[in-house]
């Protein structure tokens, strides 16, 4: 067996120890064995253009197969998805999706925009280290700005005076339009959290860029309502730099820099009464499972010379160092940067923090406590204003979607997986025989291998082309 394929196995190993019941842990080992076996079988095929034995492959059964697919990464899930029609189409079945809750979530991902062309995002991923480009040409991304993300949905407002709100998940390409607020506004603030349990979203808005003193309002998904709560946002000056931890959305202020809080559960606004630590710059708050982290740099004669972690301690109500971006790393992180300016995107035990110009971005894993260079963000090479990008957390999630819309084209990632070599399949041997024959699509985080001596399906339709616009870096 390859490295490569022992390497996943062990990693899929590793997160069937999570489960709770030993029925899970049965058919994760399965899963297990089924795609270690499939990788190996599948170099093994690659050398010698060995056939699939169709006794065995012809008669695997769909539940089995479903189970298998929802075990896969989501860049191999999304191959998987070309191989026939049935695979396709499996991501919108409501029994699919039931079974795909059940499987241990992925690790964050973190995504970024520009925020002056909003055509395109990139999405990193941490398992693979690969950032991805999303374009976002299925909505109507010149009207509309980015504000808040969570489960894998991304909240989006108009630029209008008086905008409305949209969500959509960008991996199913579905989204919708929010009813109008009760006031008319151009909020100040937007939060998101998202049910785990039922998927359901609420989305918090306060201020307003042209009035004050406006009431809070909150969405709830699940009444598809808006409605007036708490009291007043507090006076101040606001970044959109939030996380969301223990049932609060914080909110860092700036002039001087502090930080407020919302609770979600009783809507009530306030202001978090620590201390913020002395020359500090470019702060930029975390959610670390109970724990609320601020990732900041320490000025000297007006320019950051080193970057720090604090950790909020509640008891005394201090920002507690925790820790400190090595001085070499941080050298060679703000070398390039105007201002000492960085974006920084955390959830739970990861941080992702991107400078301007810097050819890498730092990745900082709070669970190993250790800092390690990542490919820098795509998006950044080429624009003149760092401070111009967004980031978010995100979490991809296929259940994180709304109603199907018909003639639907395939989501942005599964654009990705389209090429010349995968086509549309007509029975389950031939679509198992043409997942396994590309080593490409199990055990392995590459986009895909050309193979132009295979065929297209006379009864099949032809794949829609590659998209340029797509790309893995």
């Amino acid at each position: 067996m390859s490295s490569s394929s022992a390497e996943e196995a062990g990693s899929h190993a590793g997160t069937s120890d999570t489960l709770s019941d030993g029925g899970d842990a049965g058919e994760a080992s399965a899963i297990v064995a089924f795609e270690a076996g499939a990788a190996a079988a599948a170099a093994e095929r690659h050398k010698s253009g060995a056939a699939m034995d169709e006794t065995l492959w012809g008669a695997l059964p769909e539940d089995l197969q479903d189970r298998i697919l929802a075990w896969l990464p989501f860049p191999a899930f999304a191959r998987a998805c070309t191989v026939c029609r049935r695979w396709n189409a499996v991501m919108y079945s409501q029994s699919f999706l039931e079974m795909y809750r059940r499987i241990p979530p992925p690790l964050p991902c973190f995504l970024m925009f520009e925020a002056k062309d909003r055509s395109m995002c990139a999405v990193f991923n941490p398992a693979s280290e690969l950032w991805h480009r999303i374009p976002f040409t299925f909505f109507h991304y010149e009207t509309k700005f980015p504000c808040a993300a969570a489960g894998g949905l991304l909240c989006f407002c108009g630029v209008s005076a008086y905008p409305t709100l949209s969500v959509c998940n960008p991996l199913t390409r579905c989204w919708r339009e929010l009813p109008p607020m009760l006031h008319k506004r151009f909020p100040n603030l937007v939060g998101m959290v998202v049910d785990p349990v039922t998927r359901g979203y609420k989305i918090v808005v306060a201020g307003d860029y042209y009035e004050d003193n406006v009431r809070t309002e909150v969405y709830d998904s699940t009444t598809n309502c808006w409605r007036l709560t708490g009291n007043h946002l507090p006076i101040a000056n606001y970044t959109l730099r939030n996380a969301f931890c223990n049932g609060f959305h914080f909110w860092v202020t700036r002039d001087p820099y502090g930080v407020i809080a919302f609770n979600m559960e009783h809507g009530v606004w306030s202001v978090v009464r620590a201390p913020m630590p002395s020359f500090l710059s470019s702060p930029h708050l975390v959610g670390c499972h109970t724990r609320l982290l601020m990732v900041g740099g320490l000025k000297k004669h007006t320019i950051p010379k080193n970057i720090r972690i604090w950790e909020l301690e509640q008891n005394s109500m201090n920002w507690a160092e925790v820790a400190r971006m090595p001085h070499t790393l941080c050298k060679r992180f703000l070398r390039d940067s105007r201002n000492g300016d960085f974006m920084c995107v955390g959830f739970n035990n990861l941080i992702c923090l991107t400078s301007y110009k810097c050819p890498h971005a730092l990745m900082y894993d709070f669970s190993k406590r250790s800092w390690r260079w990542v490919a820098s963000c795509p998006l950044l090479t080429d624009i003149e204003d760092y401070r111009s990008t967004i980031g978010f957390p995100f979490n991809p999630r296929l259940d994180a979607s709304f109603t199907r819309q018909k003639n639907a084209a395939l989501p942005a990632f599964f654009e990705v997986a389209v090429c010349a070599s995968v086509c549309f399949t007509r029975g389950p041997c031939e679509a198992v025989s043409a997942l396994l024959a590309n080593p490409y699509i199990i055990g392995n985080n590459e986009l895909y291998e050309e193979n132009p001596t295979r065929s297209f399906s006379a009864r099949a339709p032809v794949p829609p082309p590659f998209d340029p616009e797509v790309e893995v870096f």
